[in-house]
């Protein structure tokens, strides 16, 4: 006679208390009669070498015996190839409807395919023997394996992501495993695989777990290693299937995070005496933490394992997904918070907790004082630094490996700014000449990712996609690194005040970011807030006010930027939120209260660079420089100055002064007095109608970036020029008559473009400009008969002359670069700009148009990098925006084990 069990219906002897299948309790009266029945009158076959199942498979040896079955290897002789064939156990075929069930479930994972899941080929039954055909493995288990010990960490992280990875692919088709545990994993040359998903269930069957009954499992004298018990599952089951509730994919991720602290600590994070103490020390207790067991395991190990062993499933990962990527994360970090001693006699790894100072003097770095970026970046395992840095007069990118003495610098880079890297540390991305770019540290050309306005950041995503913030007031867009469509992750939300989105940092886990966020009444970066945003699900929060230029410390903190100094607050990163209060942690730091940026970035492992300074303002000077270059100071106060228009009549500017909002400004040239002409938001690239009456500019109220007009003796609100649309309007023109409006646009997947709009009307807007390169900052002559503008077509800018209305014939005015393009109000000449040196270019128009040869007029000292930063009055004269000299970079210092001088300072403060 055989006992039947109630739960999963396995045949058992009956003297057992519990079932060999799936550890239910047989006997106690808590649970449900036993079922007793009579042996099978008519067993299966007994399988030999030689026999042969469903006329295809030919048995060849036996390779092992176990509760779920027996498993043979076999030839698939239609195939001609190795498999392994699992026998199912009698009672499976003793149940109809189990066995039906069994085969639907079969089929459906049939349809898995994964490089970690061990490949289901057949489902089938061949004289009273219902088998399973799978891929044939060579290997060890993981089982055999940690009976040797524990894991080397990156071996431990390369499996976990692994298995992590395959039970991702069995989620997204609704699969749960139910019996993961190291037996059930392969160890092979290509990695490991995922085994035996003989209880796995398809979500919502609503069958009950394996275990439905061991929660009232009585204290047991027998040892787990009795007869009759099943070690190797309980050990893996999540408090839920304990329970009798339901599994889903969370109870997988449960087993996970068991299996990785097995393979980390070399012992299994719960034990007990018995069935029954074992059951209540997954209920009730916590594992010892692994850094106790282990005391090189990185903190973040730590964390994603306890995260994984929450006894309450709505506290776990939400996906398997999620911990694939926080595992990859890790393993690209796995010496977080260490510095390794390495003693050739003894190789004794220590750790060392005393940071190491020392700073890098060539050559210094350097940033656009003008737009400020942050010139360092740090990979993600310590091992590289990139800054940018001028040599002989161009500015590039320098990689320096922290072995190495001297840096050297990334072909293809000139001009570059702001680098960052790639998660594994082989690729930097940076912004040069309004375009992000991409380029591998192996060599070859940088690719170009998209165009852009004012960049403000970019990080680098475990996805390889790249997220950004193209513009002053725009939000995140995501960009392929390979290069491909863009597309737009975020927007401010206006209607709340938001105004820009702003230096994303990707968080551990690769599904969200956090940022700063610009409202519409800061004054100044230090009063922004910084917010995370999921990626996955556009859920987004506000974590701290006051504040800019955030990034994660692999300490549990977020790192910002405050009026030079940095700031640190306890975060949760697994639920995204801050858990105390902000806390100093490092003075004399470079900030840019006016943009937010700031000159820190900091590695998992704690490794910390710098640059030394404090919070830097902009204050930029108004001259009046004539032909000759002879300079006269205007006596106005220094502010962020950058752009300008003169009045038709030459008796006032217009300006744009910048700050954390940007506004529109009127300068009285003759009483130099000042008075301002626009309110909120961002209000950029002033210019006048032909009747002097009203000014125009570029704003971002109202959603995206367009083109707006005031009266320019103030009072009434501004009104938008241009309709919204996707994409960003540039500096803008009036024909002579004031009946067209010519600006240039730039939009995604185009670039920058040129277009007209008819000022009366329904204004039609219709393009002017059209091609495959960027062509803007088009100015109509005084005649309103020529069109100038700047295009990249030679591969570098420069100013080209266009008959309008057209057609006509294009005339290339400058010869070796040129932007900016300025009429003089006779139109007699053109000028421009190239880097510091104002350029002239007469034209001829009789007895046709033909421009002479460029000239230089003079050097300028500086560069605004803003279009316009100058313009010509009716006497000839140059308005010009000078930067003063930029103030010297403090030294590039390097911290090494920063982390643990942060928690020192933090620990001080409390």
């Amino acid at each position: 006679m055989a006992i039947k069990c109630p739960s999963c219906h396995s045949e058992n002897p009956e003297t057992s208390r519990f079932c060999a299948g799936c550890g239910s309790q047989l006997s106690s009266p808590q649970s449900h009669p036993p079922v007793v029945t009579e042996t099978l009158q008519t067993p299966p076959r007994e399988l030999t070498t030689g026999s042969v199942l469903a006329g295809r498979y030919e048995i060849i040896e036996e390779l092992g015996r176990g509760g779920m079955g027996e498993v043979y290897r076999a030839r698939d002789a239609r195939l001609d190839r190795s498999v392994a064939i699992k026998v199912l156990p009698p009672q499976y075929n003793a149940d109809p409807d189990r066995r039906a069930r069994f085969e639907r479930e079969a089929r459906a994972i049939a349809g898995l395919t994964h490089p970690h899941i061990c490949t289901l080929y057949d489902v089938g039954e061949s004289e009273g023997s219902t088998f399973l055909a799978m891929e044939h493995l060579t290997g060890e288990t993981l089982a055999s394996r940690l009976e040797k010990g524990p894991l080397p960490l990156e071996q431990a992280l390369r499996v976990a992501t692994e298995i992590a990875d395959a039970l991702a692919a069995a989620h997204r088709q609704s699969i749960v495993h139910r019996d993961l545990k190291p037996g059930n994993v392969m160890l092979t040359k290509t990695g490991a695989k995922l085994l035996d998903f003989g209880l796995a269930k398809l979500k919502g069957h609503g069958d009950q777990p394996a275990a439905a009954n061991l929660a009232s499992v009585p204290t047991l004298s027998t040892p787990l290693t009795g007869a009759g018990m099943i070690v190797g599952t309980l050990q893996y089951m999540a408090p839920e299937q304990l329970e009798g509730k339901p599994a889903d994919a969370r109870t997988d991720l449960w087993a996970l995070g068991a299996i990785l602290y097995e393979m980390v600590a070399g012992k299994r994070a719960f034990e007990g005496a018995s069935a029954a103490s074992l059951i209540g020390a997954i209920l009730e207790r916590e594992p010892t933490p692994l850094a106790t067991l282990q005391p090189l395991t990185p903190p973040g190990v730590d964390r994603l394992v306890k995260r994984c062993l929450a006894k309450d499933p709505d506290d776990r990962w939400d996906s398997a997904h999620d911990v694939a990527a926080e595992l990859r994360w890790l393993r690209e970090t796995s010496n977080a918070g260490l510095l390794t001693e390495i003693h050739p006699r003894r190789r004794r790894v220590t750790r060392s907790a005393a940071p190491v100072r020392f700073l890098l003097s060539e050559p210094p770095p350097v940033t656009t004082e003008s737009d400020p970026q942050r010139s360092i970046a740090i990979s993600r395992d310590g091992q590289r630094m990139a800054f940018a840095a001028e040599n002989d007069g161009i500015r590039r990118v320098y990689l320096r490996e922290m072995q190495s003495v001297q840096p050297k610098a990334i072909p293809g880079t000139e001009d570059g700014i702001a680098p960052f890297f790639s998660p594994d540390s082989q690729r930097i991305g940076f912004f040069a000449n309004q375009r992000l770019k991409a380029v591998s540290l192996a060599g070859g050309t940088p690719v170009v990712l998209a165009d852009y306005i004012d960049a403000r950041g970019a990080t680098w995503m475990p996805d390889d996609t790249i997220i950004f913030s193209p513009g002053t007031d725009t939000g995140l867009w995501q960009v392929p690194a390979t290069g491909g469509a863009m597309r737009v992750v975020a927007e401010p939300d206006s209607a709340r005040g938001e105004r820009s989105y702003r230096w994303p940092e990707a968080l551990p886990g690769g599904d969200a970011v956090v940022f700063t966020l610009a409202t519409s009444e800061i004054l100044s970066f230090d009063d922004a807030r910084l917010a995370v945003r999921s990626l996955r699900t556009g859920e987004q929060r506000e974590l701290v006010r006051g504040g800019s230029f955030a990034s994660y410390a692999a300490t549990g903190h977020l790192l910002f930027a405050r009026a030079g100094v940095l700031m640190a607050v306890p975060f949760d990163v697994a639920r995204r939120v801050v858990t105390g209060a902000p806390k100093p942690v490092l003075d004399g730091l470079v900030t840019y209260p006016i943009n937010g940026a700031a000159q820190y970035a900091v590695s998992a492992n704690g490794t910390l660079v710098l640059i030394s300074g404090q919070a830097v303002s902009r204050q930029a000077t108004l001259n009046w420089i004539d032909a000759g270059g002879k300079v006269s100071i205007l006596a106005t106060p220094s502010a962020a100055y950058q752009a300008v228009s003169i009045s038709p009549d030459g008796r006032y500017a217009a300006l744009d002064i910048d700050g954390a909002n940007a506004s529109i400004w009127l300068l009285d040239l003759e009483r130099m007095s000042m008075t301002r002409v626009t309110l909120e938001w961002s209000n950029n690239a002033p210019f006048w109608t032909p009747d002097g009456a009203h000014i125009g500019f570029i704003s971002s109220r109202g959603g995206g970036r367009r083109l707006f007009w005031q009266a320019a003796e103030g009072g009434a609100s501004p009104e938008p020029l241009t309709p919204a649309r996707p994409s960003a309007a540039g500096v803008g023109s009036w024909a002579p008559d004031g009946r067209v409006l010519i600006f240039s646009e730039l939009s995604q997947g185009s670039g920058w473009d040129i277009w007209i709009q008819g000022m009366s009307g329904e204004r039609i807007l219709k393009p002017f400009l059209q091609t495959a390169f960027n062509e803007k900052n088009p100015r109509f002559s005084p005649d309103g008969d020529w069109v100038a503008y700047e295009s990249d077509e030679t591969g570098r800018a420069e100013v080209y002359v266009l008959p309008y209305p057209g057609p006509g014939r294009k005339w290339r005015i400058s010869t070796d670069g040129g932007m900016e393009p300025v009429w003089a109000r006779d139109g007699q000449d053109l000028f421009y700009r190239n880097g510091d040196s104002m350029m002239a270019v007469t034209i001829q128009r009789s007895p046709s148009f033909s421009p002479d040869r460029p000239r230089l007029l003079f050097r300028k000292g500086s560069k605004t990098n803003q279009p316009y930063d100058y313009d010509v009055g009716p006497n000839g004269r140059f308005l010009m925006i000078e930067d003063p000299p930029p103030p010297a970079l403090g030294a590039l210092t390097i911290v090494l084990n920063w982390h643990a001088e942060l928690e020192q300072r933090l620990s001080a403060a409390r």
